[in-house]
């Protein structure tokens, strides 16, 4: 049986925005990582020999120490030294603010243009989401000037996880065993490919700053689907007044951090110094960012948010490869992690594709069931029925 227009124009729908969301995941994030880090950094590699004074040592790192050691230095190559994620962040927030009215220009919203009353309406729920998008970008920028792109990125591939909880918790979402145990393979693997050293020097608060990021973009996609499903009271939102409200809310609680924190001085500083380079790569990461944001609410409306999570995993498992291959990883123990992570990912696509195609043919069956109905019930219309008596023929 053929697709029907309403089902080929959801697959061109889900197509479109998961290559959107793939392919500018991947470059966002290797370009974030190349832009936030400074010009360059410098190891500098000291070897003692055994029972070597203080002052030995001293002498060894001054250049004039002899008989004690060796000194080698290793320098890796940097960025731009754009080192400000909070206020780089910023800018992809007013790009998407701006793209999302040039396209509400062009495509009124079904609900209106967005206006103070529909703001304090859905207040809350934009507030949360705002909140999840500030804590997500900005930690996920912040972490990348202190851990290297595969370690971030190893961390952020449990999303699947606490993803499912929330979704558990705040819509009462019951998964399948096969699915539970699919995610639990996919943070094994995960934990497996953890590297145990890097050629980019990693910080515990780096770490504790992409687990924060990972939480929030888990519980992002959950409250964004209880938002843009609608109320009675309050109808479904369309993906860009929600992503405009979100991007709009979330540039003021960057700015506020901004001018509190100390990349205030030293980003007017560094524009001061290179204007042109400045310019052009917020212009650069802006014009990703909101390609970025919009595939992903367009992605996330026409899906459900353990899919979402578990697609932007595969997008991960790829960031790994890369990264993993600039970082010289080679321990086995972290590419076996990393082929357990592929291999669930799969088997989720396909049993996920196995409980769709049940629960087309169930829906189908029961389109056929009530035609039926209607179909005998057609020689009754004109009588005089009360409406006790019109539902009982309903039902029968």
């Amino acid at each position: 049986m053929g697709m029907t227009p309403e089902e080929k124009q959801l697959l061109i729908v889900r197509l479109v925005s998961l290559a959107g969301f793939t392919s500018l995941n991947t470059g966002l994030n290797f370009y974030n990582s190349w832009l936030l880090k400074p010009d360059t950094e410098v190891k500098v590699n000291v070897s003692l020999t055994p029972a070597v004074s203080a002052e030995g040592a001293q002498q060894l790192l001054a250049g004039y120490g002899t008989g004690v050691g060796t000194v080698s230095t290793t320098v890796l190559e940097g960025g731009p030294g754009f080192t400000f994620p909070v206020f780089y962040t910023m800018f992809h927030m007013v790009a998407s603010v701006l793209g999302c009215t040039v396209i509400m220009c062009f495509r009124r919203p079904e609900t209106g243009w967005p206006s103070l009353s529909q703001l304090i309406a859905y207040f809350p729920s934009l507030l949360a989401i705002a909140i999840c998008t500030t804590a997500n970008i900005g930690c996920n920028n912040a972490s990348l000037t202190l851990v290297s792109l595969f370690l971030n990125q190893v961390i952020k591939a449990i999303g699947p996880l606490p993803t499912m909880i929330f979704a558990a918790i705040f819509q009462g979402k019951r998964y399948s065993w096969p699915i539970i145990c699919c995610t639990g393979v996919i943070v094994g693997g995960t934990i497996l490919a953890v590297p145990m050293s890097s050629k980019q020097s990693t910080s515990f608060t780096g770490v504790i700053v992409v687990v924060i990021s990972m939480l929030a973009a888990s519980l992002k996609p959950v409250i964004m689907s209880i938002v843009m499903k609608g109320t009675a009271e309050h109808p479904k939102l369309p993906s860009t007044v929600v992503l405009f409200y979100d991007t709009f809310l979330s540039f003021w609680m960057m700015l506020v951090y901004w001018l509190a924190s100390a990349e205030r001085e030293r980003s007017v500083t560094y524009i001061g110094e290179r204007p042109g380079t400045a310019i052009g790569l917020i212009l650069g990461g802006a014009s990703m960012a909101f390609g970025f944001n919009l595939s992903n609410y367009v992605f996330c409306q026409v899906t459900d948010p353990v899919t979402l999570s578990v697609a932007s995993n595969g997008v991960k498992v790829v960031n790994l490869v890369i990264s993993a291959i600039i970082d010289n990883l080679s321990d086995p123990r972290n590419w076996t992690g990393v082929s357990i992570v592929c291999v669930a990912i799969f088997t989720y696509a396909y049993l996920n594709f196995q409980a769709a195609a049940k629960a087309k043919a169930q829906a189908d069956a029961t389109k056929e069931i009530e035609k039926g109905l209607m179909n005998e019930g057609t020689p009754l219309k004109g009588d005089d029925l009360s409406s006790g008596s019109m539902q009982c023929c309903v039902i029968l």
